[in-house]
Parts: structure tokens; sequence; C-alpha cells
């Protein structure tokens, strides 16, 4: 899956969105590409104050004269030690504040909604697990009288089936955790419901038992066979003795925090099994935990262009202990990835957003980029399809779906170089479509996997399609690689329903960017220990360092993608930490730039002083490969001495 850089230029802002995107890195184990290391090895030195001697000014003019050849460094990546980010305690859009969930698909939604009037959330759930729920509680006494209440509704264009039903529960609860008083259960919604209609409902008075502590109220889906369609809630209420509505969040307009947030770590991008951690830390106090509940795992960062040439060291520690540790074939390392920038010489992208709010409702139209095709221009090696939704309006009502994507070029004509064209392939969520590459703004636009609620193209055998909404430019993006003069078509079915349509100036079309340069294989990870990967049998409760050192080949240009991950194969468990994240171009900057702003400054004298440990003193601390000019592992008078000519003002 190849990335849509914040980094390049975009000839036009309708592909962007001002948020992050949450993307998942490829997974393929390719191996570890042999490239001749820049080794370092040990401990970092413990942080301590420094004040620069005065003998740097007697020995300076010496020291230049006899310095050795240096390399120009840049960092490129930022917030390596992780100490940045609210962590597991960021906000997760997904996620409804208050409330706890039980369940794989029970979410915060803003496909329905009945309070606040217009835009916001409810609360949804769809066929997963037999049983999706969520709940909350309030403290009662004996005797008080508690009354439940909510509102719930099902879409007609992905409207209850089967033996779905959507109910409201009220329970009463002891101190020590069990129900008092048995279960009062009300079924509200079940596949003869009306649809586009919100049922509201209630359960009670009922009086809470002698020994109950808390009343709880459930919003519950349940299924115990074949079913499909989504149910949503809002408006929730519970009251004890006719008082106020006892409920926080009771129309899920506040978005609650996750265990593992992909907004956790700043300038980090997490998916799966990953959290941020203070149980170790190598430098600060926090890390990045990284488990095994998935098949992958990770942290990413996107990086600056690198071009032919460029030489480019990514560095970072990792803890394995001996408590809940890796085990069986389980591993952890930091993988390199490249993703194409945009050819800022190549022709601005071509585009065709013609589906909209006249567009037919409840039926599949065809939109494409014309029948004669794109003739790949010169320079041009990759074409970078996206199925976009662009919304000009704040706010915009609606939702556009996308199937049957197709990308045909006339060297092999009647073939389609898309995969996963139909979205069939993917779990759904932040980048959960397989093969392609989600961008929204989060918690402002969309683009997702949407299983059952339309009809697929073209028929219902294909059960999934692509859905984009909300306030800002969302989509999904896949890149083929073309030859310059070849022609390329491309087309995708768009749909939106009668019950959801598009409003306003919101569009949806497809759109090809072109790419220019060649990319270098990925880093991956490898099957056993190396450089770059650790396993179930490497050291244990102690920190170990990782590194890739790779230079740009020939005729290349890309965007480096810097991925702390783990794989936890078929059998393995446990949790790896990684921590002093590090990536430094070696050759593509004159002077040392610790916090890759392209000057040397003051700020960067401020890091030089806090990494200066005197000749011999090994090993680097963390982030100060930047200013080792030697390479000799140690910031010294030499190196000094190649800093301070460069220095450019404050």
């Amino acid at each position: 899956m190849r990335a849509c850089p914040e980094e390049r230029p975009s000839p036009t802002p309708s592909l962007r969105g001002s948020g992050v995107r949450i993307l998942r890195p490829r997974v393929s184990d390719l191996g570890l590409l042999s490239h001749p290391p820049r080794g370092f090895a040990g401990q970092a030195a413990p942080e301590g104050s420094f004040a620069m001697s005065r003998q740097i000014l007697g020995l300076l003019v010496v020291t230049l004269l006899f310095a050795p050849a240096a390399w120009a460094a840049q960092n490129i990546l930022f917030n390596g030690s992780m100490e940045q980010g609210e962590g597991s305690l960021s906000e997760d859009p997904m996620i409804p504040a208050e409330w706890t969930l039980q369940g794989s698909v029970v979410e915060r939604s803003a496909e329905a909604n009945l309070v606040p009037v217009g835009e916001g959330y409810s609360l949804k759930a769809f066929s997963s697990e037999p049983q999706e729920l969520a709940y909350q509680e309030v403290a009662v006494s004996s005797g008080d009288s508690v009354v439940i209440g909510a509102s719930l509704y099902t879409r007609s264009a992905d409207k209850l089936s089967g033996d779905a039903q959507a109910a409201i529960v009220l329970e009463f609860y002891r101190a020590n955790g069990t129900v008092t008083g048995g279960t009062n259960i009300l079924f509200v919604l079940d596949a003869a419901s009306p649809a586009d209609t919100w049922i509201p409902a209630s359960v009670g008075p009922h009086a809470a038992p002698a020994d109950a502590v808390a009343a709880r109220m459930t919003c519950l889906w349940l299924w115990s066979g074949i079913a499909s369609g989504s149910a949503y809630w809002d408006d929730c209420s519970l009251t004890v003795n006719g008082g106020a509505n006892a409920l926080l969040n009771a129309d899920f307009e506040q978005a609650g925090v996750g265990a593992q947030s992909p907004f956790g770590i700043d300038f980090w991008s997490g998916f799966n099994d990953q959290e941020k951690s203070e149980d170790h830390a190598q430098h600060g106090v926090a890390s990045v935990a990284i488990g095994t509940t998935e098949v992958y795992s990770g942290l990413y960062q996107e990086m600056k262009v690198l071009d032919e040439g460029d030489r480019i060291l990514v560095k970072a520690k990792v803890f394995n202990t001996s408590t809940n540790g890796l085990t069986d074939d389980a591993r952890a390392g930091i993988k390199l990835e490249f993703a194409p920038p945009a050819g800022s010489s190549l022709p601005p992208p071509t585009e065709n957003l013609a589906f909209g709010e006249s567009s037919p409702v409840d039926s599949w139209e065809l939109v494409d980029l014309g029948t004669t095709g794109l003739t790949v221009p010169d320079g041009a090696n990759f074409a970078r399809v996206v199925m976009i939704y662009v919304n000009a309006d704040t706010p915009t009502n609606g939702a556009v779906y996308v199937d049957a994507a197709w990308a045909e070029l006339a060297s092999a004509p009647g073939s389609n170089q898309l995969s996963n064209a139909s979205f069939e392939l993917g779990q759904g969520g932040a980048n959960g479509l397989d093969d392609w590459e989600e961008f929204n703004t989060p918690g402002v636009s969309q683009a997702q996997k949407s299983d059952f609620e339309v009809p697929g193209y073209p028929d219902e055998l294909f059960e999934s399609s692509m859905k984009a909404f909300g306030d800002a430019p969302a989509g999904i993006i896949q890149d083929i690689a073309v030859t310059t003069g070849d022609t390329l078509t491309v087309s995708a079915y768009m749909r939106h329903t009668s019950a959801n349509p598009l409003a306003g100036t919101g569009r949806a079309g497809v759109k090809v960017e072109w790419v220019g340069g060649s990319l270098p294989p990925d880093i991956d990870i490898t099957a056993g220990p190396s450089d770059n990967t650790i396993t179930a049998t490497s050291p244990k409760d102690t920190w170990i360092d990782l590194f890739i050192d790779f230079t740009m080949p020939a005729d290349t240009q890309a965007i480096p993608r810097f991925v702390n991950l783990v794989a936890a194969g078929t059998t393995g468990t446990g949790v790896a930490y990684f921590d002093v994240c590090e990536a430094v171009v070696l050759n593509g900057f004159d002077g040392a730039d610790a916090d890759g702003d392209d000057d040397e400054d003051l700020a960067d004298f401020a890091e030089f002083q806090r990494c200066y440990s005197g000749d011999g003193v090994t090993p680097l601390r963390w982030n100060c490969t930047v200013f080792d000019s030697d390479d000799d592992e140690d910031v010294d008078l030499t190196d000094y001495a190649y800093f301070q000519p460069r220095l450019t003002g404050p």
C-alpha cells in the first residue's frame, strides 16, 4: 500500500484533508536487503548537564586544520523518543465517551443522528459477534424508581434483516458486580421494523432491589444466525425518581478514548495492538508497546523525499522482557518502506467529479475519465488512481458509495490493474481496505469499507463497497505501474441512496495523479534475528540496537516511511517496546540539522550541547547521530569544528 505523503506538493487541494490519515504499512516479508551497516553498539550514556569548555575556543583553529573528511547530516524523524502525545488517553472518534463497549462492531457513528438536530452522532452496531453492546451505570439506592429510554433507528440503505434485533436493557447490580432483580429487556428493532424512522422506547419504572447499588442501561444488539444491516441508538436516558437524565454523553456527541489510539503519539500513526507506555523507556519516560493480538501491529511515520544517492541511517532500540516478551515465532523490528512522491514536472492530475446531488439515487452510475483514455506522460512511473469525495459545503449531507473500480492499460487489454477493485478484501475500519490507502480528516470526514449498506455492483453477491462522507475530502488511493506512451482508462461505479443522498455541492468521482521516479524495494523485518529484527530467542530485559543503513539507488526517488513493527507469526505472543528512534540523512545537508527545519541555528546548537560527550566517550546519546561528523560514535571537538562554521544564526 502506497502513502499519500503530507510532504509532497499536491497539485489540487481536493485530495488532501488537513488531518492525520491512518495508514497500514505493507506487511509482506521481503527480507533485509544487503547494505553495508554503519554500526553502533552499547547503551546510551546517561543524560547530564554540559557546559561547553573554554578549551574549544583555543583548540578550534587547530581542529579545523586537521579535521578529517566529514558528512553532513539532517534529522528527518520527529518525536523519536515517543514523549510527545497523550498516548492511550488520546481521543478516538469511533468510541463514545462515558460508555463501555463490548463487541467488535459497536461504535460512535455519524451515519444517523437524532439529537442534536442537524449534524451529530449516534451509537451504531451491526452483525459480527452474536452480541454487541454499550452500557453505562448510575448509582442507586434501595427502592429508587428507575426508567430508561432511547430512540432506535435502522436505515433503508442498511436495513436489519435475518434474526437481528436491537434492544434497550435495564438491570440492577449488587456491590460485588452481580445482577439482582432480573433483566428488563425491550426489543425495539428487527427485520420487520420500519426504516428511516426514529422509534422511541422506554423501560420502567422499576424499583431498585434492596441490595442494588447501581442501575445499568444497555444498548444491545443480538443475532443468532444470519443477519445483516445496522441499528442506531440516540437520545438515551436513565432517570432516578423522576429526576434529570443521569447518563453522561447520552447523545454520543463526545468522543472517547481507546487503549490503542491511532493518534496517541505525536507525529506517529499507529495500527492494531500498540499504545504509548511508561512500563519501559530508554530515554525519557515513554516508549511504544507493540503487541501480538493482531497478525501485524505497529507505529509508523512518513518522512521527507529522498533522491538518488541519499544515504539514510534509521535506528531504534527494542526491549524484550522476560515476563511478557515475544514467544514462539513472533518477531519485532524496524522496517523501511518507500512510497512514490508526486513528480513536480509531470502534467497536473486529471479528474472527473461527475457524481453529485443530481445523480440518480439507489442505482449504480458509471463515472470515468473518458473512453479514449489518458496517455502516460514522459517521466511517469506510476499512476495514482483515486476514488475521491470532495465537499465544498460545510456541512454537507449524504454519503457516496463506490464499487467495481477499473484501471486498464492499452498494453494489457481486458486486465484490471487494480487489486481488490470491488473492495471485498480487508476488515474495514482505519486502513481496512486491502491494497488501498484511505485518506480523510479524522472526526470530519471518513473513507471506509462498507458491508451490506447498499447492494454491491454488479449484484448482491458482492457485499462490500467503499463509502465516503463528511465535511472534508476523503477517499482511497492505489498506485499502479505505468510506462511512458501507454494509454490508461479509469472508471468506477458510484451510488447514493434515497435515504441519505448527496446534497449541496458535494461531489465524487475518479482521479489520476502521475508519479515519477522508480522506488527501491522495502527493507522488511526478517524471519530470524538480524540488524533490524529480534525474535523470541533474542536477549531479554535489555535494550537491543536495531539499524538499517541504506543508500538510494540510481534513478530512484521516494518518500521513506519508518515503521516499528511486530509480527505475531502463527503462535507468537508477547509485547516488544520501541524507543529512541532516529532517521538521519547523512549526505543531504551542509551541516548538522537536528530538528529537521532545513537550517543549522541556535536550536541545533542547544542540541549539540546536550549531545557533547568528549573524545572517546561512546556510545552516542539519543538523537545525536546528526552531530557525529566523523562517524566515531562520540561528539567531541572534531565534531564541533565541523558544526561551528556552518552555524547560520538564530
